[in-house]
């Protein structure tokens, strides 16, 4: 991975500047982190602060293709070893032929030689796959960047829409909980479906000077049933409006949010599907992020006949 442009300059032409990556840099030791095979380039996306249901990778929605961040920060050593490389690089750069900052992390380099601290030494690579968009964003930083403990390079402005695609692909929404009531089913009786599932949840995120927010809220239930039920959707979202028994428990009653049974089974199921609506906001923008669609069933039902009970015959 290669900045796409080049330092200009007297430099330039004695050769003493070489496209980016053409050396290998020095391996990283002690800085927290770590590489993987022969890439240790770090995606700015790894520098994103969140707060809220967010999770390493997401659990409950299907990502979505996120455009490749327009640079990655490739730490290439600590005071003493990225010091050395950045000298031995580009250590004959002047003042005057200097761009993206080099000759000042020159100098920078050459007092962390004579005084090392802790930190990590940056490299400042563009995505080629980012676009012209995403080059011009990543030429107005500096090209290394010297990093303390519990610090971080400086980020490039990301799209907002970019950000918060991210963080939905990040975001925990619980599944939701079912319950069926009552505990025993009958033919022509109704079971009744009971949900526990929060009102909204929410994640931000931020990298650099760019904010944003993505909240998922429930909006719609659907109960399904396998063949011995017929299901009833007039559900709140929390499921049924009766809270234990309903007004009217008479024979051929629908229920209206569950099952209404008719025929016998030693498996009936119950099925409750949450469609959550996802908006997300900040840093000049917003709009609507793919819904997300989560269930929980209910398995293993035992339905009976009423006739069977009445006869003795079972329960």
């Amino acid at each position: 991975m290669k900045r796409s442009v080049m330092f200009a300059g007297a430099a330039a032409i004695a050769g003493l500047l070489v496209p980016l990556a053409a050396a290998t840099p020095p391996a990283v030791a002690g800085t927290g982190v770590g590489c993987t095979g022969s890439d240790c380039s770090v995606s700015v996306w790894k520098f994103v602060t969140h707060t809220g249901a967010w999770g390493a990778s997401g659990n409950t929605v299907v990502p979505i293709n996120v455009p490749p961040p327009p640079c990655e920060w490739n730490p290439i050593g600590d005071a003493t070893s990225g010091s050395q490389y950045i000298i031995g690089e580009f250590g004959q750069v002047t003042k005057q032929d200097s761009l993206y900052d080099v000759y000042q992390s020159v100098q920078q380099a050459h007092q962390l030689l004579a005084k090392p601290e802790a930190g990590t030494w940056y490299e400042l690579p563009i995505n080629p796959a980012a676009g012209p968009g995403g080059a011009a964003e990543c030429l107005k930083l500096p090209l290394f960047d010297f990093v303390q403990p519990g610090q971080t390079p400086p980020m490039p402005n990301v799209p907002a829409i970019d950000l918060a695609e991210y963080a939905y692909n990040h975001m925990i929404i619980p599944s939701p909980q079912l319950t069926v009531t009552p505990a025993k089913a009958f033919v022509n009786l109704a079971s009744y479906a009971h949900l526990t599932t929060p009102g909204s949840v929410k994640v931000t995120a931020q990298l650099g000077a760019v904010n944003v927010w993505v909240t998922a809220r429930p909006v719609k239930t659907m109960i399904t049933a396998s063949s011995a039920g017929t299901p009833y959707s007039k559900c709140g979202l929390d499921g049924s409006k009766y809270s234990s028994s309903p007004p009217n428990t008479a024979p051929g009653t629908s229920p209206d949010c569950g099952v209404l049974w008719h025929s016998p089974t030693t498996d009936g199921t119950v099925t409750a599907t949450i469609t959550w609506r996802v908006t997300w906001g900040g840093s000049g923008g917003g709009g609507v992020l793919p819904r997300v669609i989560l269930a929980d069933t209910v398995g293993g039902l035992r339905v009976a006949e009423i006739q069977s009970i009445n006869n003795g015959g079972g329960n």
